[in-house]
Formats: structure tokens, sequence, C-alpha cells
């Protein structure tokens, strides 16, 4: 009997934690989201440098990276479209791109490389501030450890995602264009491609596209600061913090996008 009841016991415990856990993350989003409900600012006087720092690390620096990548994705994805779209007119190749990079691939790959290079980071710096008792230092300074640490990271990395996302979305385009002047039966002016592009795009589209943007990077800095927030004393914890952070952040955008796609083609 007991052989029976301990996948059940094990199954029963793991659905609790998970359910606390969502419980934790959405706990930190509503105390972060009243800020906005008591008439103060977004991002609290203290934490002003500490936003600007996230800023320019999440956004302004992985500007490079991300383009690399939308470059290599947009001529990748550019080539398909064509060879798909070659018997069915260029009406599908629009629509083949608006669905791979602006509604599916372009929000994913930017929370991914976000989550690899700031969640991780977030994670680890909490992670040793409280190994270090520095969180004990600002509260004995009169600092909330809340407004100088985690305000700004969220804000920081809710602005960088969007930011990143549309630089992203439009290297992508304009690389899937010169593919399409290389690869192509006849040359595309580039105002007729991007009437090809916009002709498909609906205000559904902008929406979906707004939900996997802002949503994941509000979930990716909440997990990395509860991770770091919540990390054990020992130096060991601070990369399991970080560790715990990339894999639990990739398991929510995960289960966010792949919600909105099915909700979106539900409806």
């Amino acid at each position: 009997m007991s052989a029976v009841e301990s996948p059940v016991s094990a199954l029963g415990r793991a659905t609790i934690a998970a359910a606390s856990y969502v419980l934790s993350i959405a706990t930190l989003i509503g105390y972060a989201l009243r800020h906005l409900t008591k008439g103060r600012k977004l991002v609290p006087k203290v934490g002003r440098e500490v936003l600007k720092r996230q800023i320019l690390f999440t956004g302004v620096e992985a500007l490079p990276f991300v383009g690399l990548i939308a470059v290599l994705t947009g001529a990748v994805v550019g080539v398909q479209a064509i060879l798909l779209s070659g018997a069915a007119g260029r009406d599908l190749l629009g629509t083949l791109l608006v669905t791979v990079l602006v509604r599916e691939l372009g929000p994913l790959l930017v929370a991914f490389i976000v989550i690899g290079r700031s969640g991780a980071a977030i994670a680890a710096e909490l992670a040793s501030m409280r190994v270090h008792r520095e969180l004990d230092s600002l509260e004995a300074m009169g600092v909330d450890p809340f407004d100088y640490l985690v305000i700004p990271r969220m804000a920081g990395v809710i602005v960088a995602i969007i930011g990143l996302t549309m630089a992203f979305i439009a290297t992508s385009l304009l690389s899937g264009w010169i593919i399409l002047q290389l690869v192509g039966n006849t040359p595309t002016p580039l105002v007729d491609y991007a009437t090809l592009i916009a002709a498909p795009l609906t205000f559904g589209d902008l929406a979906i596209l707004l939900a996997k943007t802002v949503v994941p990077g509000l979930l990716i800095a909440a997990i990395a600061c509860h991770e770091g927030l919540t990390a054990g004393l020992s130096s060991t914890d601070v990369p399991r913090a970080a560790t715990r952070g990339v894999v639990r952040s990739l398991s929510a955008v995960f289960l966010w996008s792949a919600g909105v796609t099915a909700l979106a083609y539900l409806a």
C-alpha cells in the first residue's frame, strides 16, 4: 500500500510546493504594483541610479548580441518563408514573417537572452548581498531593500526587454528583406516590403506581442529577485540561486508564451 501512496504523496508535495512558489511570486509582483496605487513614484528616488544601471546592463549592453541573433534569425526565417510561400504568393510571405518573427520567435528569443544575461546576474547579486548581510546594513541605514533593490530591477528589466524586442523584430525583418533581395525571384523595394509586413499585422498581433514582452519581463525580474532574496546564507547558495532563477524563469516564460499562443488561436 505504501508503494502506491508514495508517488501520490510525492505528487501532492510537489503540487503544494509549486502552488506556494507561484503564490510567492504573485505576492512579490502584487506588492511591487501597489506602488502605482499609493501615489508613489514607480521607482523611488533611492533606486533611480540602480534603475539606470539595470537598463544599461540588461538593454543597452545586450544590443550587439541581440542584433546578431536577430540578423541570423531573420535570414533563416526569410529563406524558409520564401520557399514556403513560393507557390502561394507574396501575401503568405508577409503572414509567415509576422507570425514567426513578431508573434512567436522574437519575444521568446529576447526573453531567453534576458534570462541568461540578467536573470542569473540579478539572482546571484542579491544572493551575494544576502550572504554578506548587506540587506541588514541597508535596513540599518533606513533604506527599504525592496525600494532599493527590487523595484528598480523589475522596472529596468521591463523597459529593457521591450526595447530589445522592438530592436530584434526590426533587425530580423530587415535581415529578411535583404535575403529576399538576394534569393528572391524579383527585387522588392523596401516600401513594398514594409507594406507586405504591415498588411497581415492586426491589433491582436500587437496585443499578443505586448503580452509576450511585458509579462515575461515582469516574471523574469520577479523570479530572479525572489531567488536572490530567499537564498541561503552560505557562499555555495549564490550559484544555486542563479541556477534556480534561470530554470524557473525559463519554465515560467515557456508556460506563459504557450498559454498566450493557445488562447490566441482558440479565440
